[in-house]
């Protein structure tokens, strides 16, 4: 091959290249999505170094969140809407005035802790797949010491009563209509991606991650009542290993026994399937 051809092929090779990344790029514009994050080693500032290394491509959420609707003109029964928080220093004021106006009952609000509340929440969401969750983070106040179970020794089951005790938290994640709740999530969801860039190590979106979770708390089973359990230390555990195998999701699900983790679930499924719709 002459010179001036491999020349040639190779200035071609290049131009490909350079048309084939700007699209990329491009396409990842319109998609509003944003780049998979790379963590700089401590005690080293970006770009330290001699070698650099490649340039990572940016992958798109599974499940982009769109904007939310403009909203339709509020009734002047109704008070008006504060605009969307633009930052997470701001995000705590907005949902201390807005929870209020879609929260008639005050015994509800009194279980949420708006301090930290969205940074709280992406943890402890992140979390529920897992074995454990941190409860110092919990965004909620945990329901009034005394698990109630029946027997004695290790012949104990969860007394019906127990549920009684979630039941208040059952009531709270119903109180906002379904699709109000998702318009306040699509507006609200650049700070739960924050929040998750800043807490997750994953690099990924928050809302890829909230169907996982939804969907690991979906495949809750409903074991025959009553369940039993025996004391370990500290806490119960439960005598079944499958159960007790479960995610620190589902075994919450579990405690709250089987018609409020049905309410529960429901909500889950619908808020699912608005997720889903609007991709």
């Amino acid at each position: 091959m002459k010179l001036e051809t491999f020349a040639l092929l190779l200035l071609l090779l290049i131009a490909l290249f350079a048309g084939w990344y700007l699209f990329e790029n491009d396409i990842e514009k319109l998609l509003n999505s944003e780049p998979t994050s790379v963590r700089v080693p401590e005690g080293q500032a970006p770009g330290a170094g001699v070698e650099k290394s490649p340039q990572r491509i940016p992958i798109p959420p599974r499940h982009p969140v769109p904007r939310p609707a403009k909203p339709t003109a509020t009734p002047a029964a109704q008070p008006v809407a504060p605009p969307f928080p633009q930052s997470l220093d701001e995000a705590d004021a907005y949902l201390q005035e807005r929870l209020p106006q879609l929260i008639s009952n005050r015994k509800l609000l009194i279980l949420l802790d708006l301090r930290y509340f969205i940074q709280k929440l992406v943890v402890i969401i992140d979390q529920l797949p897992e074995k454990e969750i941190p409860r110092q983070h919990l965004p909620i106040t945990p329901p009034e010491p005394g698990f109630v179970t029946v027997g004695s020794g290790e012949q104990r089951t969860i007394g019906k009563r127990n549920a009684a005790r979630y039941l208040p938290y059952v009531e709270l994640v119903e109180a906002v209509p379904d699709k109000l709740l998702l318009h306040l999530y699509q507006g609200l969801y650049p700070l739960f991606q924050q929040a998750y860039r800043e807490t997750s190590d994953s690099g990924g979106y928050f809302n890829d991650r909230l169907i996982e979770v939804i969907d690991n708390l979906l495949q809750t089973p409903e074991p025959p009542e009553p369940i039993r359990v025996v004391r370990h230390v500290r806490r119960f555990r439960y005598v079944d290993d499958l159960l007790e195998s479960r995610s620190a999701g589902q075994k919450i699900l579990l405690r709250m026994g089987v018609e409020n983790a049905r309410r529960i679930k429901q909500k889950l499924q619908r808020f699912r399937q608005g997720l889903i719709r609007e991709d």
